[in-house]
C-alpha cells in the first residue's frame, strides 16, 4: 500500500512487516485493567527490568535524562538493555513491538494509525510532547518568502499558501522516508494546489542524508520529521515556509476539522498484553516521565545536558545545549502532569486523544491506506486511562496523607510518612499510596 504522494519503499516495507504477523486483538478488553481496590500495603518498590526502545529524536530520547539522572532507580526499574535502552532505527519501531522483542517503544501514534487494520497488539501508555517541528524548509541562499510575507503583502491565507508552495515546483525537495510529517505535508501541498511527488523533484532519504544534501548545495527545500534537524537546519538560517502552527492558525481546527490531524502528540507505546500484565510497572515508568518533564521546565540545562552528547551521537546532530533546548521547548514542548487534561478531558480541544486519533484515522481512510470502517481510538491509546489512573492514586494518597497527618505516629512510622512523600513529590503516586497505607496501618 502507499500513498498517492510517494511512500518510500521503507515506509512500504514497514507496514509489510506488520502485516506478516497475526496477532490476536482483544477490543473487549482496553484500557490496562488497573484498579486502586488491588494495590496492597507496602513498604518496599519491587525491582523490575523494562525494555526500551528510543527512535533518533529528541522528544523521543528524553527518557535517557531519566536513566543517567537515576530516576528510574527511584522507582525500582532498571531500563535494558543497559545503559541507555535500544537505539531503535525509525523502521525498526512497529516490528520490535509486534514480535514482542521489546516492552516499550518512544512512538508516534499516526504511524501505528495507519498500520491499524493489521497491528492489533500495540497501545499508547504516554502521551510525551506536542510536537511542532515539522516544517517546510528554504534554504537561506533561495531568499524564499514564508506564508507570512506574502499575507504580510495583503494576500490572503489561501492565495499565500498557494504562493509560497509554487516557490518548490520543479525544485528538488528531501523529506526522510518515513511517514511522521506526511499528514502536515499533504495538507500543505494540498492548500498550495501542488502534489508533491509530482511538482516537484522529491529526494526521499534520510534526515541525515538530507542534512549532507543540504550543506553541498544539492537540495534547496526539505521537511526534516526529526525536530533536531528542524532546528539545526534553522539555527543555520534556513527559511520555515509553512508550519503546522500556520495552518492551525489560518484554518479553523477542533473536532470536525481537517486540520485535526496535524496536532501531534507523540508518546510511548508498549506491547498490550505486557502492558496489562504489568500495569503498576507501567504507572511507575509514568512517574519518572512526568519528573523529567517536570525538571525539565525547572533546570533545562542540567536535564538537557544530561542526554545532549546520546542525543547528537544517536541522531547526528550537533547541536549544543541551547540548540537542544529549542528542539525540546519550541519544537517538542514536552507535556506535563497538568497538561494532560486537555488530551484526557477536555472533549472540546483540538488536542483530545479522540479527536486527534479520529481525524488521522480519516486520513488514512481517504489515502485508502485503512479500509473504510470504524476505528476506536481506544484500540490503540490507553494513555489517558493510565493518566486517570494517577489521578486516582493521586487523590487517594491525599486523603491518606491527611489521615497520617492526624496520627501520632512512632519514628518507624514517620519514616515512612516521609519515604511515602518523596515518592508523592516526583510523581509516583502508586508508592506513596502503597507506603502511605502501610505507614496508616
Amino acid at each position: 500500500m502507499s500513498f498517492r504522494f510517494g511512500f518510500s519503499r521503507t515506509s512500504t516495507m514497514l507496514f509489510a512487516a506488520a502485516a506478516a504477523f497475526s496477532f490476536s486483538a482483544h477490543a473487549e478488553e482496553k484500557g490496562l485493567g488497573f484498579s486502586l481496590d488491588d494495590v496492597s500495603a507496602g513498604t518496599d518498590i519491587p525491582k523490575v527490568e523494562v525494555s526500551l526502545g528510543m527512535r533518533p529524536f529528541a522528544n523521543d530520547l528524553i527518557f535517557v535524562a531519566g536513566i543517567k539522572l537515576g530516576y528510574y532507580d527511584d522507582v525500582g526499574i532498571k531500563i535494558t538493555p543497559e545503559p541507555y535502552g535500544r537505539k531503535v532505527l525509525i523502521d525498526q519501531a512497529i516490528p520490535l513491538l509486534i514480535n514482542k522483542q521489546i516492552d516499550m517503544q518512544a512512538l508516534y501514534p499516526p504511524d501505528v494509525i495507519a498500520a491499524m487494520d493489521s497491528v492489533k497488539n500495540i497501545r499508547f501508555i504516554a502521551l510525551t510532547d506536542l510536537f511542532q517541528g515539522f516544517a517546510v524548509l528554504a534554504h537561506p541562499d533561495t531568499g524564499a518568502k514564508t506564508v507570512n510575507d506574502f499575507m504580510g503583502e495583503g494576500m490572503s491565507f489561501e492565495d499565500a499558501m498557494k504562493a509560497t508552495m509554487a516557490q518548490l515546483k520543479g525544485k528538488k525537495f528531501a523529506t526522510a522516508p518515513n511517514i511522521d510529517n506526511r499528514i502536515f505535508l499533504d495538507t500543505a501541498f494540498k492548500l498550495g494546489g501542488m502534489d508533491m511527488t509530482e511538482d516537484t523533484d522529491l529526494v526521499i532519504t534520510p534526515d541525515a542524508n538530507a542534512q549532507q544534501l543540504a550543506s553541498s548545495g544539492q537540495v534547496e527545500f526539505q521537511s526534516p520529521t526529526g525536530a533536531p534537524f528542524t532546528a539545526q537546519l534553522r539555527g543555520a538560517g534556513w527559511i520555515p515556509l509553512v508550519t503546522p502552527i500556520d495552518i492551525l492558525t489560518f484554518m479553523p481546527a477542533g473536532p470536525g476539522s481537517p486540520t485535526a490531524a496535524l496536532v501531534g502528540t507523540p508518546g510511548v507505546a508498549a506491547d498490550a498484553d505486557w502492558a496489562k500484565e504489568n500495569p503498576e510497572t507501567v504507572l511507575r515508568f509514568l512517574s519518572v516521565m512526568f519528573r523529567i518533564i517536570r525538571d525539565e521546565k525547572a533546570d533545562p540545562e542540567h536535564v538537557l545536558g544530561s542526554m545532549l552528547d546520546y542525543v547528537n551521537a544517536f541522531a547526528g546532530t550537533s547541536l549544543d545545549v541551547e540548540g537542544l533546548k529549542v528542539t525540546i521547548d519550541s519544537l517538542s514542548p514536552l507535556s506535563d502532569f497538568t497538561f494532560q487534561e486537555n488530551y484526557c478531558d477536555k472533549t472540546d480541544s483540538a488536542l483530545y486523544y479522540r479527536t486527534a486519533f479520529d481525524a488521522a484515522a480519516r486520513f488514512n481512510i481517504e489515502k485508502s491506506v485503512l479500509p473504510d470502517v470504524e476505528y476506536d481510538a481506544d484500540d490503540v491509546i490507553w494513555a489517558c486511562d493510565a493518566y486517570h489512573d494517577l489521578v486516582e492514586l493521586k487523590a487517594a494518597s491525599d486523603e491518606l496523607m491527611k489521615k497520617v497527618g492526624g496520627m501520632e505516629l512512632p519514628g518507624d512510622k514517620q519514616a515512612l510518612v516521609d519515604k511515602a512523600k518523596a515518592q508523592y513529590d516526583n510523581f509516583n503516586y502508586l508508592d506513596a499510596y502503597r507506603i502511605l497505607s502501610a505507614a496508616a496501618e
